[in-house]
């Protein structure tokens, strides 16, 4: 009888939280944009006139730009940032880059995860004491499951000097660019780990 009892109260909570979750489904990435902006409208704003005067305030949402680690929660740090005004130049050669990474269709920057980050953000995220984030130079993205690695590591052949392209690749399905110079690397931070540098003939 105990059995049957404990039985049916797990059921029960089982049931509760499902019908919790349909009626107060999670927040998405633009509800909880639009809740922080309320309170960061006028620097946010700021940031957003300036790229705009800058010619790349389209390149991608403001809501996507100012993310700061897809480990924010992890890190009790705030999911959005508008970097120092003394950082804002570092974006421009790298939203420039994106530019010419979603018309070749490689990118989507709606898949931003990480933009500039804070020193505690970054370190807390795992990033180097180097990191180009802390310069609002970098970028970390979602990799488009449908773009092949092969045809991002082409244009980096191709582009990636002129351009002073970095391009990472990591195992949690995400993509570093940044245009600090003509680099490429994998999971161990090591270009011999590259998935440009595993089948360099067929790219």
């Amino acid at each position: 009888m105990n059995r049957r009892r404990a039985l049916i109260a797990l059921l029960s909570l089982l049931l509760l939280a499902a019908c919790q979750r349909a009626l107060f489904p999670p927040e998405t990435v633009e509800q909880r944009f639009a809740r922080w902006h309320r309170d960061h409208a006028a620097e946010a704003g700021a940031y957003q006139d300036w790229l705009a005067s800058q010619g790349v305030a389209e390149v991608m949402p403001l809501s996507s730009l100012l993310r700061t680690s897809r480990r924010w929660q992890r890190c009790e740090a705030a999911e959005f940032a508008v970097p120092p005004q003394a950082e804002w130049a570092g974006i421009l050669p790298t939203l420039r880059l994106l530019r010419q990474l979603q018309t070749e269709g490689l990118v989507d920057g709606r898949r931003i995860r990480s933009g500039w980050r804070d020193a505690h953000t970054n370190a807390c995220s795992g990033g180097s004491t180097r990191s180009q984030h802390l310069r609002n130079r970098a970028l970390d993205l979602d990799l488009d499951p449908a773009v092949p690695p092969e045809r991002l590591c082409g244009y980096w052949r191709r582009h990636g000097p002129a351009l002073r392209m970095g391009l990472g690749f990591y195992s949690t399905g995400h993509i570093h660019i940044d245009t600090a110079g003509f680099r490429t690397w994998g999971n161990d931070h090591t270009r011999r780990t590259s998935l440009c540098m595993q089948s360099p003939h067929s790219l």
